[in-house]
């Protein structure tokens, strides 16, 4: 065997060496780890060149030599036991009307045509497209009025603090509850519910976090205008693809920046007809004017400035540089905190999440696709994916797919 020397970071500001073979698995070092951290050496992951490592790897298998450094980081095991229903909500809305607050949703459907809920579906829901999308999926309406005959699903969210079932909340597609104990990218706590960017690394924040990020991003005006999703925010690691998808996200930010928000959007249309915004310090109004005029008067304030060079107004004289500090900054991002707030890593993936005993007979069953609702072939038990418990209309409600 040989001794070797590795250095371990841990947070920011915490890290330390120690002595080491090479022959040594992970799991030994994480051992030896949790003897200076004080954590249960099954708490703690290590990552080395962007992976996670697993217990069972040799350092010697994955190239670890004197004076390597790691990084370890907390992430409590999931538990495998069954969860009770009424805690484990996978849809959240925005309750605009009674809570005006990030609620809990119940997902609900009815026929299309006559509203009733006397229904049987040709097939279940498996994705936020499914439901989301008029039409995607058919039913056999059991009503006076359909009399049998196929018509459109409709589906639909509420608030699931009320009674009603006529009430509708806009379903927030992005939050997810924290099933797997990932940290924030930004503050590296782990809560729930979080938000998950729509990136191909899935990075995720927590509620607070993505509330400053959205307040910061418009104040500097940041967010970006999209033919397909409107005015929105991408990942703060600069992913691509990674714009959130509906609007509705950024009542999390408040009723007076969303209407900040609503405004800056109204103003980016503006900016995209060949207006332009005016450059007064604290103002920003849009302004849309006929392509011959240079001198522009803003509406809001009142300041005068040259549409050319956007300083105020010169009159015949030339234009003069800029003089408007531009004071954006960007999102800084760790990163180490990026590798640990990625939604889906195959490396910390755990059993539960491959496949799962049957409740009733404990045969082994692998759940394809997003739909929750399980089907044993060998004692016919309907079960729920998520409870671990027998398929009823709380798991329907509360986490159909996902």
């Amino acid at each position: 065997m040989t001794s070797i020397v590795i250095n371990v970071k841990y947070n920011v500001s915490s890290s330390f060496t120690i002595e080491v073979d090479t022959d040594w698995n992970v799991w030994k070092v994480k051992g030896e780890i949790s003897k200076r951290i004080k954590l249960p050496p099954e708490e703690i992951q290590l990552i080395f060149t962007g992976c996670v490592l697993k217990n069972d790897a040799t350092l010697k298998d994955v190239s670890i030599c004197n004076c390597t450094v790691i990084h370890a980081f907390q992430q409590k095991p999931l538990e495998v036991t069954a969860k009770s229903n009424r805690d484990v909500h996978h849809f959240f809305v925005y309750c605009k009307e009674q809570c005006q607050s990030l609620s809990p949703g119940k997902l609900r459907v009815k026929c299309a045509n006559c509203c009733e809920g006397h229904i049987v579906l040709q097939r279940e829901p498996e994705n936020f497209d499914d439901v989301m999308k008029t039409g995607t999926i058919l039913c056999e309406c059991k009503s006076e009025g359909c009399q049998g005959n196929l018509q459109t699903a409709q589906f639909y969210f509420k608030c699931a603090s009320h009674s009603s079932e006529f009430d509708t909340a806009p379903v927030l597609r992005h939050i997810r509850p924290n099933t797997k104990n990932i940290e924030c990218l930004t503050c590296s706590t782990v809560s729930s519910p979080l938000l998950v960017f729509p990136c191909d690394k899935s990075h995720v924040m927590c509620i607070e976090c993505f509330r400053s990020y959205g307040i910061v991003r418009l104040n500097d005006r940041m967010f970006i205008e999209d033919e397909n999703h409107g005015y929105s925010l991408p990942c703060p690691v600069g992913c691509e693809n990674s714009l959130l998808q509906d609007a509705h996200h950024f009542y999390l930010l408040g009723e007076e920046q969303y209407e900040r928000y609503k405004r800056f959007g109204t103003e980016e249309y503006v900016l995209q007809n060949n207006g332009v915004l005016c450059p007064f310090p604290g103002c920003g109004a849009g302004i849309l004017i006929e392509d011959s005029c240079k001198q522009v008067v803003c509406h809001n304030c009142r300041f005068e400035f040259c549409r050319q060079c956007l300083n105020s107004y010169h009159g015949s004289s030339e234009c003069r540089p800029q003089l408007l500090e531009d004071n954006t900054q960007g999102y800084q991002v760790d990163e180490d905190r990026e590798l640990r707030a990625r939604w889906d890593q195959e490396s910390l993936a755990t059993i539960e999440e491959i496949s799962k005993p049957c409740p009733g007979c404990c045969t082994k069953t692998e759940r394809d696709g997003g739909c929750m609702h399980m089907h044993c072939s060998r004692c016919q038990m309907e079960w729920c994916w998520l409870c671990d418990r027998e398929w009823n209309r709380e798991c329907q409600g509360n986490h159909w797919f996902g």
